[in-house]
């Protein structure tokens, strides 16, 4: 079987971490005697003098708390935000089938997504078209579920399936694209090195982790930014590690703008070099006809 370039994808999770404070709630119970009838029983009367205060018991002792030391502010440091438009909902057509592909992907339902490859097979990056065999769509762990799930789980947009008839697809995602628009290369940066420096975190508040775990600590927050790849944790990766690299599962090392370094579930972390999936109509039928990646 063809391995096909999935692309350099890179990336990140998300585990929401809330520091909680102590409360200490302090109650006086004043206990109220009544006398009831009893037997005369010789005894001293003592001389009437004022009520003494009730004696202090420990739940009337207020033990002092050091104040608690103020976190850093998880997200207190520069931004590159991204802005992601996502023109799903102003094509009534593309809207039914982006949810029919996204039920598909859920159920891993070999046949519908079968049914989307062209006979030839489909490039995947610059590599040889890969046919259904090649895809293995049979096992729901095939790793073109993997690159389908993530391409769809971010914005989609409208593009030229042919520059020449200027016939409509669609592009999922619009991250790269829009990453391009917003941020181009400066004079001198341009180059692979620009886009292979770069990781770009889609998602509301983000966790970035202390280690490639969810039990570690989270030490920053992104939401649809850039950050810097750090190139030298991927490298020093165990290389089957590297070989088994999934789209949605996994970690991406990432460095903050503050300096701290980082992991980001792959699952939000795009990379501008990563594959997607462009959709077009051949013959009234709805094909993935692209699957550019690594330009």
């Amino acid at each position: 079987m063809k391995k096909a370039p999935l692309g350099i994808g890179i990336a990140v999770v998300c585990a929401a971490v809330v520091s909680a404070g102590l409360a200490a709630t302090i109650a006086r119970n004043t206990i109220s005697r009544k006398s009831s009838p009893q037997a005369p029983v010789a005894q001293s009367t003592p001389s009437p003098q004022a009520n003494p205060s009730p004696l202090a018991t420990s739940s009337d002792r207020v033990t002092s708390l050091p104040e608690p030391t103020p976190q850093p502010k998880l997200d207190d440091f520069p931004h590159q935000r991204l802005t992601i438009r996502d023109d799903t909902a102003r094509d009534r057509e593309f809207a039914q089938f982006r949810q029919q592909v996204e039920r598909a992907i859920q159920k891993r339902d070999a046949q519908f997504v079968s049914s989307l490859i062209p006979v030839e097979g489909v490039a995947i990056g610059f590599g040889a078209p890969q046919t259904l065999k090649d895809l293995n769509l049979a096992d729901p762990k095939a790793s073109f579920w993997g690159l389908l799930k993530k391409a769809m789980g971010a914005s989609c947009g409208t593009t030229h399936l042919d520059s020449a008839s200027q016939t409509k697809g669609w592009i999922c995602p619009t991250v790269q694209r829009e990453f391009y628009k917003q941020y181009p290369p400066t004079p001198g940066s341009e180059g692979v090195n620009y886009e292979l420096t770069r990781v770009i975190v889609v998602g509301d508040r983000v966790n970035v982790r202390s280690k490639p775990s969810l039990n570690s600590s989270v030490v920053g927050v992104l939401s649809n930014e850039i950050v810097e790849f750090d190139r030298r944790s991927f490298k020093n990766s165990q290389e089957e590690e590297i070989e088994a690299y999934s789209p949605i599962e996994g970690w991406t090392a990432v460095i903050l703008p503050n300096g701290q370094k980082g992991y980001v579930y792959n699952r939000y972390a795009y990379h501008p070099l990563e594959n997607r999936i462009i959709f077009g109509k051949v013959k009234g039928q709805w094909q993935i006809v692209q699957v550019p990646g690594g330009d």
